[in-house]
């Protein structure tokens, strides 16, 4: 049996081997009678197993911060050693972990499956090395424990603390005595390493991540660090020093500070080595220009780290100044002080002054769906962009290659229009599928009636051998009873399973009786259409958010943005594309499978933002001309009838128009498509 969870934050197989051996060998040193253990089993039949030894099932946790550590074996193996010596089976499956994640995290794959198997009692017993794995914050810990261990009928224990809530006087006591212990152990050990690290840099070495524009130099013979690699001073890196120089020059002698950003990333400007991106951002350029060191005054101290417990995350506090320290080493300097000066002077008068507290605002559908946009060229999402929020841009920004902001309300409100139109156009056809669905089920309700039968026969078996259980539990030794009891909860968690089943056959088979008519159809489609209408207009956040995730199921949760520059034009054309998901939304509001073979929705363009008369008229054009034969001067009298102030020459720019922006090859027709003239 394979459990239904998340192969993120599980046990490697190295690690799930090793697991069960250290579980057997503990087992064997405490009592436990192994000779009817399998580890190689299926889940289910080990856990059946351990219930009937009277055993608890638990689930093992560890974390830890740095990358550089790995100490998840040392953990679980203590954690899997003590769950045996107190009668709890640890399962390999059951074990979570998190590498080189900080505690202060809430987002954690191995958290979140760890609470999932206490969630769905997988385990009824949480094991941690210590209380400070779960979270940094002593009292996050402790709320954890607390809400989703102690108080749903379950038990924690953190094994080198001595701490088990079996024990409900004293284990709340001893959390917090540990917590305060941790966080002045913390406290402590911050303040040495910060020590430590000013004198190492009194004395000239590299301490941390090096600026852009220097260099580690190995010291001959010298001292090795912590982890034996040799000491290193810094120096300055000749060719990004010119490089840095020159930005310096441009930025004082009037160049935009966007502009030399976007020099430095297409010269191939280093970027910081802490950058996941592997080149400079905008911020870190801005960062670069006001970096004092390329002075040759270096400093070490100047900010702080400190975690906000408000915040949840860290920041950094400036420190004061006879807390900062500073030596002049003019060997590391890059920039001239008049120079450097001249170009803080520019910054300065760049910055803005104190921002007031952020508005609440009411929620529209806008602010909902940003995230379903997504960059054709990138491949990455958009993000709120512009003069309060009201734009959307790739997340790459003036990077991206195909750049372009685009008017959140204006776009989510034409993708909305042409839902309403998808879904007046497609309803009958979304009708013929579901009515194809229910023909599906018809034919399964024999297998469904047979298969319930057979599980109502084998609930019935298992009752009948619970009671004789309860029969024999009052009789024998302690250990008879004991192991009776063991036996008669593993025939209770399988009864359960099989009595679950049976009721999702029994729900499955109501719902075939459940007519599905064409007015329920129409009616659903309403309901979407008047969502999707009095979604611009609604103030109450449960209609928006029922809005939104209509929209998102309609457009299939993802809509792409292609950006079309326009021949001889700056501003360009904005269209999105996505798979409309029409049948399958219907069919999940009527609770009925989309056949498989059911035809699929084409995609769908539309203008995400208003383009230039004949571009908009250039999808008709091509109809009139290319499918219906007109030639340009009847497609121009057409279009006259139907709104549109144009002539034959506006018709045959727009014809052109539409392979351009196709990226296909104009056509070459025939004088006036074919058609003879009126006076021939």
């Amino acid at each position: 049996m394979s459990l239904p969870l998340s192969e993120n934050g599980a046990a490697s197989a190295e690690l799930a081997a090793e697991t069960v051996k250290w579980w057997e060998d503990a087992a064997e040193k405490a009592g436990i009678d192994l000779t009817d253990f399998d580890s190689q089993a299926p889940f289910d039949q080990r856990i059946a197993w351990a219930h009937g030894k009277g055993l608890l099932i638990g689930t093992a946790y560890s974390r830890f911060s740095s990358k550089r550590q790995h100490s998840t074996y040392d953990q679980i193996r203590t954690c899997v050693q003590h769950a045996a010596t107190v009668g709890i089976y640890c399962p390999p499956e059951l074990v979570c972990v998190d590498e080189g994640q900080r505690g202060y995290r809430a987002r954690r794959d191995g958290l979140s499956r760890m609470l999932t198997i206490l969630k769905q009692l997988y385990a009824t017993v949480l094991l941690v090395f210590k209380a400070s794995r779960l979270y940094r914050q002593a009292f996050k810990g402790y709320q954890l424990i607390q809400q989703e261990v102690v108080e749903e009928g379950l038990r924690a224990i953190s094994v080198t603390q001595g701490i088990d809530t079996i024990d409900a006087k004293a284990w709340k006591m001893l959390m917090q005595l540990h917590g305060m212990m941790d966080d002045m152990f913390i406290e402590a050990t911050a303040d040495h390493v910060r020590a430590s690290l000013n004198g190492l840099f009194s004395r000239g070495y590299t301490v941390g991540a090096i600026p852009v524009g220097y260099r580690r130099k190995e010291i001959p013979q010298g001292m090795p660090t912590n982890r034996g690699l040799p000491r290193t001073v810094p120096e300055v890196a000749p060719d990004v020093g010119k490089m840095i120089v020159e930005h310096y020059q441009l930025i004082r002698n009037g160049l935009p500070i966007k502009q030399g950003w976007k020099k430095w990333v297409a010269d191939g400007g280093p970027a910081d080595p802490r950058s996941t991106t592997g080149r400079m951002s905008y911020q870190a350029y801005h960062r670069m220009l006001s970096r004092i060191a390329y002075t040759g005054r270096w400093e070490f101290g100047r900010r702080r780290n400190d975690f906000s417990t408000k915040k949840d995350y860290t920041v950094q506090v400036p420190q004061p100044e006879d807390k900062v320290e500073k030596f002049i080493c003019e060997e590391l300097r890059i920039v001239d002080d008049e120079l450097f000066f001249a170009v803080q002077r520019i910054l300065a008068a760049l910055k803005r002054g104190p921002q007031g507290p952020r508005k609440d605002k009411q929620l529209k559908l806008w602010d909902l769906v940003t995230d379903l946009f997504h960059c054709a060229s990138c491949q990455d999402r958009f993000y709120m962009a512009g003069a309060n929020g009201q734009g959307m841009q790739c997340k790459h920004g003036d990077l991206c290659p195909s750049k372009t902001t685009v008017r959140r309300k204006e776009a989510v409100l034409a993708v909305c229009e042409e839902l309403k139109a998808l879904v007046q156009r497609d309803s009958e056809l979304i009708e013929s599928v579901i009515c194809r669905a229910q023909e599906l089920d018809e034919r399964g309700d024999d297998q469904l009636r047979d298969e319930l039968l057979q599980l109502e026969k084998k609930e019935a078996g298992l009752n009948r051998k619970v009671d004789d259980l309860f029969e024999l539990a009052g009789h024998g030794t302690d250990e008879d009873r004991k192991e009776v009891m063991g036996k008669i909860r593993s025939v209770r968690t399988e009864r359960s399973a099989v009595q679950r089943e049976i009721a999702r056959l029994k729900q499955s088979l109501d719902n075939e009786k459940e007519v599905i008519s064409p007015e329920t159809v129409r009616e659903i489609l309403a309901n979407f259409t008047s969502l999707l209408t009095g979604a611009e207009t609604s103030e109450d956040d449960d209609s928006v958010h029922r809005a939104a995730n209509v929209f998102r199921a309609l457009v299939g949760e993802k809509i792409w943005v292609h950006v079309e520059p326009r021949p001889g034009r700056k501003q360009t054309n904005v269209r999105g594309c996505f798979q409309p998901q029409l049948a399958r939304v219907v069919s999940d509001e009527t609770n009925r499978a989309v056949p498989e073979n059911s035809t699929p929705s084409s995609e769908v363009w539309i203008w995400l933002r208003k383009p230039p008369r004949l571009d908009a008229i250039a999808e008709r054009v091509h109809e009139l001309i290319d499918d219906q034969g007109m030639s340009f001067r009847d497609a121009a009298k057409q279009l006259k009838n139907e709104g549109h102030s144009v002539n034959s020459g506006n018709v045959w720019y727009s014809y052109r128009r539409w392979y351009e922006m196709q990226n296909l090859p104009v056509p070459k027709l025939d004088y006036n498509n074919g058609h003879r003239r009126r006076s021939a």
